[in-house]
């Protein structure tokens, strides 16, 4: 194998993986043929029509944004995992779209032929690839949470800012009926004052709680050990880190919170106006240096907003722990739909009525699950629940630019040069990953409150807190933009 080739499909690869990538058949996966998407030529849309996307990390929920991308208007011209195997189903469904296994080789060597840059990749390498892909000029879409640190978010925010390019977080479910029927019911005062509001999931759905590393054994052949760790320092392959395990790990990903908050908590953050929590307070089981706990209820505290003028009290639940939620039957003679809470949901309690419900449509056009409205009235109740049925409805007739899919704005803004057209969802994305990210913090420290400074941007009084805000990035990988 020439040197050239070796580079493309992996620079700084072991020895031992080039040795193998030489004698085995998924050599041929990684050879360079250019894609008839690239050239155009008949029945081809040409280059200079064609929103063209990098795709990193084509399994799991990679596979999913590859097609919803396809979907949405976008061309896949080149694929780059570091798991030929987990990658293997992409990899056939696309034989003519160039194949890598190092993002930085993709970036240095073929970035002329694409626009932009899809990240779905674990936690732990959001950053340093969001930030290389912004200095190559590449609009990005990152699946969330954004990153693993407080201080990585804060340099992909600031790196967009002064980009201009199209930056957008995949929590889908913002650009939902879900998320425009909760902020109507919000902006129209339906429930009151807002009192409280509580998020929660059942997951996690992998391992949690650990108090020692799984034992290491030899990484799969089909897998780049070395590149998968990124930017973390080097360690020995554990089975007990792939495929989803590392979610469970705090050097590789950020708990159930980080998974499922960035979704459950954003009506919240869209709808109030919240900033960054001043008092955090945790109760879990199990907390560890290495991993996150069993189980987590996570108090945040928040300043007054317009909405909030009394300041907000947010609870978090996972693991099991759920608050108490209205369970309201179908009513037959109205035609009103019935409401029980799931695994996952976000309860917003006001004054007068309790508004439930869930952000996790992938797809806008979709009529999402009625949000509920409890009241002791039940004539108001019956009113209310009518008017939100009838108006989710509309929104969900409607045909215009607010109906577009999270893909299609993200497309369409890159394409238009309209950057800002995503920066609130950026703001808010950013946010709510960071107080996110502060709660998983405040499950180290069980039982204590940690306050905020945000004049600082750190935790008051608590010098080993704030060294879990920042993370410094083994030689090989950057944090600039």
């Amino acid at each position: 194998m020439s040197d050239s080739l070796a580079n493309r499909i992996g620079r700084g690869a072991a020895a031992n993986r080039r040795s193998f990538l030489k004698r085995s058949s998924l050599a041929a996966a990684s050879v360079m043929v250019v894609s008839p998407h690239v050239l155009g030529g008949p029945g081809k849309t040409p280059p200079s029509d064609q929103f063209r996307f990098a795709q990193i990390g084509v399994g799991g929920q990679g596979a999913r944004d590859v097609r919803r991308m396809i979907h949405a208007g976008g061309t896949p011209v080149a694929l780059c995992d570091v798991d030929v195997q987990r990658a293997g189903k992409t990899f056939c469904q696309h034989p003519d779209v160039e194949r890598f296994t190092d993002y930085r080789v993709m970036l240095d060597e073929f970035d002329k032929e694409f626009d932009a840059v899809v990240i779905s990749t674990p936690d732990h390498t959001h950053a340093t690839i969001g930030l290389a892909a912004m200095r190559h000029g590449k609009h990005v879409y990152m699946q969330c949470p954004m990153a693993r640190t407080f201080d990585e978010v804060q340099r992909l925010k600031a790196a967009a800012k002064q980009s201009g390019l199209a930056i957008q977080m995949g929590n889908q479910g913002h650009s939902s009926l879900h998320m425009r029927a909760f902020r109507d019911i919000i902006e129209r005062g339906v429930i009151g004052e807002i009192e409280s509001v509580h998020c929660w999931t059942d997951r996690p759905e992998w391992p949690q709680g650990m108090t020692s590393v799984p034992t290491s054994t030899t990484a799969p052949i089909s897998l780049d050990w070395d590149l998968w760790l990124g930017p973390v320092a080097d360690r020995p392959f554990c089975k007990g880190y792939l495929p989803v395990a590392w979610r469970g790990w705090w050097d590789f990903g950020t708990g159930a919170l980080g998974d499922m908050g960035c979704h459950l908590l954003d009506p919240a953050f869209t709808t109030m106006g919240l900033q960054l929590p001043r008092r955090i307070t945790a109760d879990c089981e199990t907390a560890t240096s290495i991993a996150y706990p069993v189980w987590s209820q996570i108090e945040m505290e928040f300043d007054a907003t317009d909405v909030c003028p009394n300041g907000l009290k947010l609870t978090w639940y996972d693991g099991g722990k759920q608050p108490e939620t209205p369970t309201i039957i179908a009513d037959e003679t109205t035609g009103e739909p019935g409401y029980s809470a799931g695994g996952s949901g976000c309860m917003i309690v006001g004054k007068k009525m309790t508004l439930v419900g869930s952000t996790l449509a992938g797809e806008p056009d979709q009529m999402p699950q009625i949000v509920a409205v409890a009241s002791d009235d039940d004539n108001e109740l019956a009113e209310a629940r009518q008017a939100g049925r009838k108006r989710v409805e509309q929104l969900s007739a409607e045909n215009d630019e607010t109906s577009k899919s999270h893909y299609e704005r993200w497309i369409q803004a890159a394409r238009e040069g309209k950057s800002e057209s995503l920066t609130g969802d950026l703001q808010i994305a950013g946010t709510m990953t960071q107080s996110a990210l502060l709660g998983c913090i405040a499950t180290r420290y069980p039982g204590q409150t940690l306050t905020w400074d945000d004049e600082k941007q750190q935790f008051a009084g608590s010098e080993e807190a704030n060294s879990f805000l920042s993370f410094e990035p083994r030689e090989g990988y950057l944090y600039e933009a």
